[in-house]
């Protein structure tokens, strides 16, 4: 007989847990989101690289400190913040690949901040998104099960990629054309915050429909006036999407990567210690 009982995890327990360094919470947490991580990897072009494996030894690293780090508020903060550290680690990556260069074609970066803000500029926020998706590397099928909305409502922002982004204009499949371009740049946005940049969870009630027309008008505002607002408010919409719908990772690969974090085993209680506490 044993005394363990089967635990339904949430992302809280998960949370939770994993800074106690529970085998079985993280193996929730890797069954969760590697197939979310993995496949945005896929979509850059680091499917075949150990990004994923790094991200979680920089989470782990010195007791789990940027594990703790990370937001206990909601699930999709939560995974902002991993995101994050997987951007890093993707554009170190990108960086090693071509030598001295951030762009993966090296010479100018074909993206950057500057750019992408002459593009969005003046667009309304809907619009903005979808030459975001678009810059990113998504299909139009993908951007509309994203954002519920078909990319052809902005048909006359999406003119704005042309010539010097026609690569992004009609992808047939989801890869991003300049993924060493495109870290740096979500890098440099995050960086950008402003003192007066709304919170993430401000962010999420407003995708959620939680707040009236009157409290979301200013907040869109500024979200389509700051680049760090719409990284961060495309992040949610993209990272809540993959949530649910990334492929499914084998459990033989969730394993292994288990294998790479630090755990504790759950002390056997003696049968006398079970009857008796």
């Amino acid at each position: 007989m044993t005394d363990k009982q089967p635990v339904v995890f949430t992302f809280h327990l998960v949370r939770e847990q994993c800074e106690q360094g529970s085998a079985d919470a993280w193996r929730a947490f890797l069954d969760f989101y590697s197939p979310l991580f993995l496949h945005l990897l896929e979509i850059d072009g680091f499917g075949d690289t150990p990004v994923w494996e790094r991200t979680l030894d920089a989470l782990v690293d010195d007791n789990y400190q940027r594990f703790r780090a990370t937001s206990r508020q909601s699930e999709r903060e939560f995974l902002i913040d991993v995101r994050a550290l997987l951007v890093d680690q993707a554009l170190a990556e990108a960086r090693k690949s071509a030598g001295a260069e951030a762009s993966g074609g090296g010479g100018a970066p074909v993206l950057n901040l500057g750019r992408v803000a002459q593009l969005v500029e003046g667009l309304p926020l809907l619009h903005q998104e979808i030459l975001w998706f678009k810059l990113r590397g998504y299909t139009d099928a993908t951007i509309e099960r994203i954002l519920r909305m078909a990319p052809g409502v902005a048909h006359a922002a999406l003119d704005r990629l042309m010539p010097d982004f026609a690569a992004a204009r009609d992808l047939t499949s989801d890869r991003c054309p300049w993924p060493g371009d495109w870290l740096a740049l979500l890098h440099q946005a995050r960086a950008n915050k402003k003192d007066d940049c709304p919170p993430l969870h401000q962010l999420m009630r407003i995708q959620d429909g939680q707040v009236s027309w009157y409290d979301k008008e200013p907040v869109e505002k500024r979200v389509a006036s700051c680049l760090h607002c719409l990284e961060s408010w495309t992040g949610l919409r993209e990272v809540g999407y993959w949530r649910r719908a990334a492929p499914a990772v084998s459990p033989e690969q969730i394993e292994q990567l288990r294998r790479r974090i630090p755990t504790v085993e759950p002390e056997k209680r003696s049968l006398l210690k079970r009857v008796f506490g």
